[in-house]
């Protein structure tokens, strides 16, 4: 934000390092976490709790819409940024913090076999299909599968069946490469925020804030509820990751497409600093 209000950065910049991190950074974070990754069935909700909070989003949103219409933008991006947190970013030090080295373990599951994958393939279908690219049926298909990421999850779930290590070589220059995501796209948050942004689209950002901090962890708490997993380490895990604020990933890809730009960028920006400190109080009062 300091950056852009004393224009030290070309104008275009915001535009050229969201391309960059969308066809580089996530691909390298995809392929070099994605492999890895083994599950167990205790794990599953993990899996799946991120599936239930994208869907009720969908739900949510469309339902609002009935009783007071939200311009199509606006819904898609809403439905994509309320729908996916931030678990890498605002949850791992969170997991670690409360839960010690297994909280963290189970967060980076949570991440990468569900709310990861949730982004790359609905998360990127909605953005597709809000953006009037539905009209014709094989370019939106073409358009998924030659997705960066969308691609390079294919790829990495290959390597994960076959049960593909990486030398340790390739393994270092993956992380050498991927370092650098969460500092910039932090950094392309800020780049397009700005505080007329936020008057501009308080309503919007105020249900999506709505939903995220606090129908999404409810929900999740309710159904882990039922199935007395609540008061389990990955029935915890997933109610503080269900309270987590939006997804920078997920963001920027609304961004891209040209859905409400700027209250997809607030989503975050604003959003993860609030949900620290509710998903603190969640944990203190509910866990």
């Amino acid at each position: 934000m300091f950056c852009k209000k004393n224009k030290l950065l070309p104008v275009n910049s915001a535009i050229i390092l969201g391309k960059v991190i969308i066809n580089f950074f996530i691909p390298i974070l995809i392929l070099k976490h994605l492999p890895n990754l083994r599950l167990d069935a205790s794990h599953i909700w993990l899996v799946i709790s991120p599936w239930i909070i994208y869907l009720f989003s969908f739900l949510f949103f469309e339902v609002l819409n009935c009783i007071q219409p939200i311009e199509k933008p606006a819904r898609a991006t809403l439905i994509m940024t309320s729908g996916i947190g931030s678990i890498s970013f605002a949850g791992f030090p969170i997991f670690e913090v409360f839960y010690d080295k297994e909280g963290l373990s189970l967060g980076i599951i949570l991440s990468l076999a569900g709310t990861f994958i949730v982004c790359n393939t609905v998360g990127v279908f909605t953005g597709f299909w809000y953006a009037n690219k539905r009209t014709d049926y094989y370019k939106l298909v073409k358009d998924i599968f030659t997705f960066p990421p969308f691609v390079a999850m294919l790829f990495a779930t290959i390597l994960m069946n076959l049960n593909i290590q990486y030398s340790e070589s390739l393994t270092e220059g993956l992380k050498f490469l991927g370092a650098p995501f969460s500092p910039l796209a932090l950094f392309a948050v800020g780049l397009n925020l700005d505080t007329a942004s936020y008057y501009k689209n308080k309503s919007y950002f105020i249900k999506g804030q709505f939903y995220k901090l606090i129908i999404a962890p409810f929900l999740i708490y309710v159904v882990l509820y039922f199935f007395e997993m609540h008061n389990s380490l990955v029935g915890k895990i997933c109610i503080l990751g269900a309270g987590l604020g939006s997804m920078n990933t997920i963001a920027i890809v609304a961004a891209e497409l040209k859905l409400r730009p700027k209250l997809a960028y607030l989503m975050p920006g604003i959003g993860i600093p609030i949900s620290i400190i509710t998903v603190i109080l969640i944990h203190f009062i509910f866990l």
